[in-house]
C-alpha cells in the first residue's frame, strides 16, 4: 500500500475528539521544541507543525472545526490576559505612548493598504473592508512569544496595551465599514449612510463592553468568598462572557478584553485571580497555534497573487510608519521606538473571526466577501509565519528577554515610579509618596494608614536620610508575601535632616513583610549601593520621567544592585 493510500485510510476514520486534541498537542510541542532547538521562535513550530498535519494525518478531515470549541476558549482566553494587562496602576505612566502608538499605526495601516489595494485594482467597497481588517494584530502570538522568552518591562507593557488597543479598534472600524458598505448594496442602498453605520457600530461596541463589565464586576464580588475556587469561578466566567456575547451577536474578543480589564482594575484580589489559570496556558496556547497551522489555506496563498503582496506589504508599512510617528509623538525611549514597529507583524484571530461576519453578511454581494476573504486568509498565513521572528526581534532589540525573573527590588519598575516629588519638608514628601504607594500598589484606606503609621514612627525614631542625597523610608506591611516599593525623585531637593545636612533628592519607600527580614537588609544593603554610585545617582536625579528612570535602573551597570535572585542561587551551588 503506498503512502497516499495510507492517508486516504486514515482521513476516512472517525477520530475522537480527545484523540484528535491530543494529536494535535502532542504535535504542536514537539513542532515547538523543534523549533526553539533550532533557535526559532516555538510558534513556528507549531504553526508548520500543525500545516503538516492538515496535509497528512487529518488530509480531508476539518480538524479546525471539529475543536473549535477549544480554539474559542483558548482565544478568549487570550483576550482576557491581553485586557488584564490593560491595568490602569500598571499604564497611567505609559498611556500616552499606547495612545498615540495604537492610533497612530492603525490609521496609518488603514490608509496605505486602502490606497494601495484601490490602485491595484480593487473596488472602493473592496479596498475600504481590506483597510479596516488591516488594523488588527495578532495578540495570541504577542502573548506567547513574551511568555516564551520571558520578557518584562517597558516595552512588554506598551506592545500589550498596543495590540489591545488594535483588536478593539479593528473591531469597531470594520463594524462601521461592513456596515455601509452593506448599505450601499442593500434594498436601500443610498438611504442609510454614516448615521446608521455609526449607530450599529455603537451599539455593538456598546453590547459587548457591558456583557464583559457585567461579568467582570459579578466576578469580583465572588474573589472575595471564602469558599470560592478561583481556577473554577474564572474558567466559567470566561466561556460565559464568551458565549453571552456570541448569543448576542456581539463581540466575543471585546467582552473579554473589558472582562480582562476589570480583572486588572478593580481590586488586588480580582488581579491576582487570572493567574490561576497559567497552569494551562502552555497547553492552550500550543494547541490553538498548531489548530491554527491546520486552517492554513496553501491553496488560497498560491492564488492571492499580486494583491495579497500588496496588502502585506502596505500594512507593515502603515504599522511601522505610524508605530515609528506615535513613538516620537510621546516621545518615546530609543528602546521603545526603535523596536515597536517591527512587533506589530503578526495577524490572526481577531481578522479571521471578522471574515466569517463578513462572509455571513447577505447584504454584500458575494464576489467582494469571497475576494477580501481568500485574500486576507493568505496575508494571515504570511504574517502569522513571519510574525513571530519579528516580535522576537523586537524583544530583543528592546532588550527585555529574559528579564521575566525574580529580583532583589521587584518594585523598581516604570510603574512605581515618581519624578515630580516636590515638598516643604519631609513629612510632606513622605505623605505624598505614601499615597503614590498606596496608589501603585492598591492599598485599601486602611491598609495606606496602617502603612504611614509604621514610616512615620520609624522618622521620627531616626532619620532615614543616608546622605549622597537619598532617603530610604521603610515600614512593615503584612498584606502580601512579598517586598513592595516606590521611587521618588525630587529635582530641587527636600529637607531630610540627613547626616550630612544636604536636601534628598532620591527617596526610595519600601514596605516589608514581617517574616522577610533578611530580604529587608539585602533591599537596603542594594538601594544604598546603588545610590552612592554618582553615575546611577546623577543619571536617576535627571530622569525627565518614569521610563527614563527605569532605563537608567536597568542599566548593565547597574544590575550588580537589583541582581536576579536565581543568579546568584546558581552562583551558590557551583563547587
Amino acid at each position: 500500500m503506498t503512502l497516499p493510500d495510507t492517508m486516504a485510510d486514515l482521513s476516512a476514520l472517525r477520530f475522537d475528539p480527545l484523540l484528535m486534541l491530543s494529536i494535535v498537542v502532542l504535535a504542536g510541542l514537539a513542532g515547538g521544541w523543534l523549533a526553539r532547538s533550532l533557535r526559532v521562535p516555538g510558534i513556528t513550530g507549531n504553526i508548520v507543525v500543525g500545516a503538516l498535519l492538515g496535509l497528512t494525518v487529518f488530509r480531508g478531515l476539518d480538524i479546525p472545526r471539529q475543536l473549535e470549541t477549544m480554539s474559542t476558549f483558548a482565544t478568549s482566553l487570550i483576550a482576557v490576559a491581553v485586557g488584564h494587562q490593560f491595568s490602569y496602576r500598571r499604564i497611567r505612566s505609559a498611556l500616552k505612548r499606547i495612545l498615540s502608538i495604537a492610533i497612530l499605526e492603525s490609521a496609518m495601516a488603514m490608509c496605505c493598504v486602502g490606497f494601495l489595494a484601490h490602485a491595484f485594482g480593487s473596488d472602493w467597497a473592496s479596498a475600504m473592508l481590506l483597510a479596516s481588517l488591516a488594523v488588527s494584530t495578532a495578540p495570541a502570538t504577542s502573548l506567547a512569544v513574551i511568555r516564551e522568552m520571558r520578557a518584562k518591562g517597558p516595552f512588554v507593557k506598551t506592545l500589550l496595551g498596543v495590540v489591545a488597543l488594535d483588536a478593539a479598534l479593528c473591531i469597531t472600524v470594520f463594524a462601521f465599514i461592513q456596515t455601509l458598505v452593506s448599505n450601499s448594496y442593500g434594498p436601500a442602498a443610498g438611504e442609510a449612510g454614516l448615521g446608521q453605520a455609526a449607530l450599529a457600530t455603537a451599539l455593538q461596541f456598546v453590547g459587548s463592553l457591558g456583557i464583559g463589565l457585567v461579568i467582570g464586576l459579578i466576578v469580583e464580588r465572588l474573589v472575595h468568598a471564602p469558599s470560592m475556587h478561583k481556577f473554577s469561578t474564572v474558567l466559567i466566567a470566561v466561556v460565559v462572557c464568551a458565549e453571552l456575547a456570541s448569543l448576542f451577536h456581539l463581540s466575543p474578543l471585546i467582552a473579554c478584553l473589558v472582562f480582562g480589564m476589570c480583572l486588572g482594575n478593580t481590586s488586588r484580589e480580582a488581579e491576582r485571580l487570572f493567574r490561576t489559570l497559567e497552569p494551562i496556558e502552555p497547553v492552550l496556547y500550543t494547541g490553538f497555534f498548531t489548530l491554527a497551522g491546520m486552517s492554513v489555506h496553501l491553496d488560497a496563498l498560491l492564488s492571492a497573487g499580486t494583491l495579497c503582496a500588496v496588502y502585506v506589504a502596505a500594512r507593515i508599512l502603515g504599522k511601522v510608519l505610524g508605530a515609528f510617528m506615535g513613538a516620537r509623538i510621546s516621545r518615546c525611549s530609543p528602546r521603545i521606538a526603535g523596536s515597536i514597529p517591527f512587533a506589530l507583524v503578526p495577524q490572526a484571530g481577531v481578522v479571521l473571526g471578522l471574515l466569517v461576519l463578513l462572509e455571513g453578511d447577505q447584504r454584500i454581494p458575494f464576489e467582494i466577501s469571497s475576494r477580501v476573504g481568500s485574500l486576507v486568509v493568505a496575508a494571515v498565513t504570511i504574517n502569522e509565519i513571519i510574525g513571530p521572528f519579528f516580535t522576537r526581534l523586537a524583544l530583543n532589540r528592546a532588550k527585555e528577554a529574559g528579564l521575566d525573573r525574580p529580583r532583589l527590588m521587584e518594585f523598581l519598575q516604570e510603574e512605581y515610579i515618581l519624578t515630580n516629588l516636590e515638598a516643604e519638608d519631609k513629612w510632606e514628601a513622605l505623605r505624598k509618596l505614601a499615597d503614590f504607594f498606596a496608589a501603585a500598589h492598591r492599598l485599601n484606606p486602611q491598609e495606606a494608614a496602617e502603612l504611614y503609621a509604621t514610616i512615620e514612627e520609624r522618622e521620627k525614631a531616626q532619620s532615614t536620610a543616608m546622605g549622597h542625597g537619598a532617603a530610604i523610608p521603610h515600614g512593615r506591611l503584612n498584606i502580601t508575601d512579598e517586598m513592595q516599593g516606590v521611587l521618588g525623585i525630587s529635582r530641587n531637593g527636600i529637607p531630610f535632616d540627613g547626616p550630612d545636612g544636604k536636601p534628598v533628592k532620591l527617596v526610595m519607600m519600601i514596605a516589608t513583610p514581617t517574616e522577610h527580614e533578611q530580604r529587608h537588609l539585602d533591599v537596603m544593603s542594594g538601594l544604598a549601593s546603588m545610590v552612592r554610585d554618582p553615575i546611577v545617582r546623577e543619571r536617576l536625579i535627571a530622569a525627565v520621567d518614569p521610563n527614563d528612570a527605569w532605563e537608567i535602573i536597568e542599566d548593565v551597570g547597574a544590575r550588580t544592585y537589583n541582581y536576579f535572585l536565581e543568579d546568584v542561587e546558581e552562583e551558590a551551588a557551583r563547587p
